[in-house]
């Protein structure tokens, strides 16, 4: 089962990101239940991966915007 967490972060990098299509499967792993968002991990491994790290930069952006607008 896929972390809740990664789910999330492969969303975000896909939507943004990604181009039509792996912006649409962005979209459709919104919706997926965890048996789904498995097959699409499995079937886009490379844009799975990819979308995770850029994912993971922009909450790190998001939390570095946090941290500056409280000092």
């Amino acid at each position: 089962m896929i972390p809740t967490d990664e789910k999330i972060y492969v969303e975000n990098g896909m939507v943004k990101y990604g181009g039509s299509f792996v912006s649409a499967l962005g979209h459709a792993l919104m919706h997926a239940d965890p048996i789904n968002a498995q097959k699409i991990k499995d079937a886009w491994p490379k844009y799975w991966e990819e979308s995770l790290e850029i994912g993971k930069k922009l909450r790190e952006g998001e939390n570095k915007e946090v941290e500056e607008g409280t000092k």
